[in-house]
């Protein structure tokens, strides 16, 4: 839920870019301070470090103590960033920095981090983002479980235009596709079997609110490569529904298992979880700064 009349210029404010990631650079913080400054934001502090150095980023800006943490960097970053906001009381700010920018343009839309934060200054409000946790994990807005996960990560490295990489992905995850069969449980439905399962929050559901205290869980059986590639890029934005081979689930809770290591995707960022993993709904998980209705 949002709520409006925040003022940001009231607050604390901390302020982490990530300069290697692919949408920002050494001339962001600048950028960034200019933003402030129009937006009367002067109680603030920037951390500008490339991804070796992040980690203590974090710390010195926990240390910092702000009210509303801004995070300008790739899905790792904000997932980061998200996961260390949980629970502290803390208003999370996460700009799209990077290739996938899954949190990000599901707040925002599609644009750039700029206009991104300018928007939500000029007409801040409060909204509170259920997630999902896989032991120490949270995601925000969808696990894609199997190996058709894999093609993100040949996607992205088209993306970086890194061609041999892309290449060498995407042979992995074509030879892996068909030979990793996910076993899950869905709450009280009866157990069964599928190339991928994609669980999407309800912040990009296309049929739930985002009050809706459940997941979105899609079982998805593939029978060629093009159709697996169409939903390995559509899954982490629920879009999926008109295909006969996606089964949806509301559910708080689902267990996935394989006789092989498990390609686990939280938000874009693959994650190491062996032969299972329990994955849980977790309400009011973590307060984002967005704009007002009609200020995007």
């Amino acid at each position: 839920m949002k709520s409006p009349g925040l003022d940001v210029s009231e607050l604390k404010v901390g302020a982490i870019i990530n300069t290697s990631s692919g949408g920002c650079d050494a001339d962001s913080e600048a950028e960034m301070l200019d933003i402030f400054k129009k937006a009367s934001v002067t109680n603030c502090k920037i951390w500008s470090r490339e991804s070796d150095k992040i980690e203590q980023a974090f710390a010195e800006a926990a240390a910092y103590t702000p009210k509303v943490l801004v995070v300008l960097g790739g899905d790792g970053t904000i997932r980061t960033a998200a996961e260390a906001c949980a629970g502290t009381g803390i208003y999370l700010l996460p700009l799209a920095g990077g290739t996938l920018n899954m949190l990000s343009r599901a707040l925002y839309g599609d644009v750039s981090w700029q206009d991104a934060l300018k928007s939500t200054l000029a007409a801040p409000s409060i909204k509170a983002l259920s997630a999902g946790r896989t032991g120490d994990e949270l995601f925000f807005v969808a696990a894609i479980v199997g190996a058709p996960g894999l093609w993100m990560e040949a996607r992205e490295s088209l993306r970086e235009r890194d061609i041999r990489n892309a290449v060498g992905k995407s042979a992995v995850a074509f030879q892996t596709m068909f030979d990793t069969k996910i076993r899950y449980s869905i709450s009280s439905e009866p157990s069964g079997e599928a190339e991928v399962l994609a669980i999407t929050c309800p912040l990009v559901s296309e049929e739930m609110s985002d009050a809706e205290q459940a997941f979105e869980a899609a079982a998805i059986d593939i029978e060629n490569a093009t159709q697996l590639l169409g939903l390995a890029t559509a899954a982490a934005f629920g879009k999926w529904r008109d295909n006969e081979s996606v089964t949806l689930t509301k559910t708080r809770h689902v267990t996935v298992q394989s006789t092989k290591d498990i390609p686990l995707f939280l938000d874009g960022e693959r994650v190491s979880v062996g032969e299972k993993a329990e994955i849980s709904f977790v309400s009011d998980a973590v307060n984002v700064v967005v704009p007002q209705p009609n200020h995007v």
